[in-house]
């Protein structure tokens, strides 16, 4: 018992595989590994204290019970003459009175006699209504002490969270846990005495394993600490391939409950409609998780689509709020090999044209991130990254992909981190409209993809690229200066939209002369800015206005983004079909 009851701090504790691609880890997270298994053998020893006493307790019950039936048997009949003998089973009792109740009436007894009787039967009759109002009372007590224990029990699963309510709603009677403790099972005695069911019920669920990783429940029965039938254990063979959600752990508890695997972080703020989006899928609560069929005949055969609504690609820069984000809740199983997202225009011909390509594969070259686009049924060159160089996606229980569509292209963050950049390599769609979400059921070959979605969202999130893009795949890849746009900053910072109007006023007389026989320049300012772009007629109009306003304004040549060489390519490739030479701001 003292080895029990004193655990040792444990020495050098075991590195769970699940943290094994984290070696060597360092001083402070070993003594934390340390810390926590600690916790789980107090854990353990608390609940084997809890469930002693609770036995006792049950047992001082039980003999409590036992006493008041054979003092309510004595005073029934009569008390005096009793005699008790006991069963040979030794858990029942019973009452024997041998008396004669003189029933027949003799003609000669006198009064006295008669009146001495009268009274015993009515002092006798006095006690058992005693002893049944005690026994009412004591029931009475019972039952607010039960109420009380209930509330106590709502109050520590509304700390714990919603994984202890869920807990609570999906333990079932035969499922006892480790530790689990049988109630008795006298079903005479149960409509006179209140058992201890719902305190067993709460040591129960304390003395559950509470780590994830862990935890594989007993398949045998554990024999019962007290007479009573046995609590049978529930085997969990695969607890990440389950939808059920699995136990949260201490520290996940202390911090208020684990994201439940079908929805979004919290932080992300993409659970729930909002103006900033909505959820595509699922459309209905209760929805099971989308998964692409076990033998399809093509990649379109079976497949999962979805619109993306509101999609401006004229407005695009860091400060609309159009729908720009699409995040995707996913979980792809350790033994998959691939699976892909396909992003297309309305006009996409059986997506023969493919804006963007997303497509992890486990066992290709030691596991790459193919990102690709397809223009008319010809595959471009692909972006691969290692895949491990990115956040683990296969084998991983839940994961979350974000990608955000900018001026410059397609940013693709796994669980919050920047893997890759597509640059615009097609034209986006003209006008405001719907773009194209596909889940292909197989790639090109027929070969069938493997993973479920749980959740889709769509709309608008400012960008969560950061200002060191260095280490992202992909980003660079175009980069050209803009042959007739400047960029001037250094100005006073505007707040409001009449400062904006100002801004554009004072920019398009600043740079009139540069605009051709007509001054015509496009000025573009937004608002909480200290920078404005001014686009004026011509590459030489440019070099001049470098030149002659450098003394007034600090002006240099704007980056021409990757959209904007697509559009002006495409102008140039419309006027040259229609016979038309152009070189000015009208081609957009």
């Amino acid at each position: 018992n003292n080895n029990n009851n004193n655990p040792t701090a444990p020495t050098q504790p075991a590195i769970p595989p699940t943290l094994s691609h984290l070696t060597p880890l360092t001083k402070n997270e070993l003594l934390l590994l340390s810390t926590y298994d600690q916790i789980k053998q107090y854990e353990k020893i608390s609940a084997k204290l809890k469930a002693t006493e609770a036995k006792r307790r049950l047992e001082e019950a039980d003999e409590r019970y036992r006493a008041k039936v054979r003092e309510r048997e004595r005073l029934e009949n009569g008390g005096d003459d009793v005699e008790v003998k006991k069963k040979n089973d030794g858990e029942e009792y019973s009452a024997a009175q041998q008396y004669d109740d003189d029933d027949s009436s003799d003609d000669s007894e006198d009064d006295a006699a008669k009146q001495q009787r009268i009274q015993k039967q009515q002092q006798r009759q006095l006690e058992i209504t005693q002893l049944r109002e005690e026994i009412e009372a004591k029931s009475q007590r019972d039952v607010e002490r039960d109420a009380a224990k209930k509330r106590e029990e709502e109050m520590r699963r509304e700390l714990l969270g919603p994984e202890g309510k869920k807990m609570k709603k999906k333990r079932p009677r035969e499922e006892g846990g480790d530790g689990g403790v049988a109630t008795m099972a006298e079903s005479e005695q149960q409509n006179d005495v209140t058992t201890n069911n719902d305190f067993l019920q709460e040591h129960d669920d304390d003395h559950h394993d509470m780590d994830n990783e862990s935890f594989m429940p007993a398949t045998s029965s554990q024999p019962s600490i007290i007479s009573g039938p046995s609590i049978k254990k529930k085997r969990l063979d695969n607890p990440s391939s389950s939808n059920t959600n699995p136990s949260t752990s201490l520290i996940a508890n202390i911090s208020g409950g684990a994201t439940p695997i079908h929805d979004f972080s919290t932080k992300l703020k993409m659970s729930k409609t909002s103006l900033d989006g909505s959820i595509l899928f699922p459309t209905t609560i209760g929805e099971t998780p989308w998964r692409p069929p076990t033998n399809p005949i093509n990649f379109m055969d079976g497949c999962f689509e979805l619109d993306l609504p509101d999609f401006d690609p004229n407005n695009l820069s860091s400060n609309s709020n159009t729908n720009n984000t699409v995040a995707i809740k996913f979980h792809a199983p350790q033994e998959s090999s691939r699976f892909s997202i396909n992003i297309a225009a309305p006009n996409h011909n059986g997506y023969d044209s493919i804006l963007f390509h997303f497509n992890p594969r486990q066992f290709q070259r030691g596991g790459q991130l193919v990102i690709n686009n397809k223009n008319e049924s010809m595959w471009g060159n692909d972006l691969s990254v290692p895949l491990s160089q990115l956040p683990l996606v296969f084998g991983k229980q839940a994961c979350t992909l974000i990608v955000q569509m900018t001026e410059e292209g397609f940013d693709v963050f796994v669980e919050g981190v920047h893997c890759a950049r597509l640059e615009h390599r097609m034209a986006l769609p003209k006008l405001k409209g719907p773009l194209c979400l596909q889940f292909p059921a197989s790639d090109d070959y027929g070969n069938p993809e493997d993973w479920e979605v749980y959740r889709v969202w769509w709309g608008h999130k400012d960008s969560m690229a950061g200002k060191d893009l260095s280490g992202v795949a992909g980003v660079n890849l175009y980069s050209s200066v803009h042959p007739k746009k400047l960029f001037v900053s250094g100005l006073p910072k505007i707040h409001s939209d009449p400062e904006v109007d100002l801004r554009r006023a004072e920019m398009e007389r600043a740079f009139r002369k540069y605009g051709g026989p007509n001054g015509a320049v496009f000025v573009s300012v937004q608002k909480d800015s200290t920078f404005a772009f001014v686009e004026v007629a011509s590459e030489q109009q440019a070099d001049l206005a470098l030149v002659e306003m450098a003394g007034r304004y600090r002006v240099n040549k704007a980056r021409r983004t990757k959209h904007e060489a697509l559009m002006e390519e495409r102008a140039a490739k419309e006027a040259a079909e229609k016979g038309i030479v152009k070189d000015s701001v009208d081609w957009d």
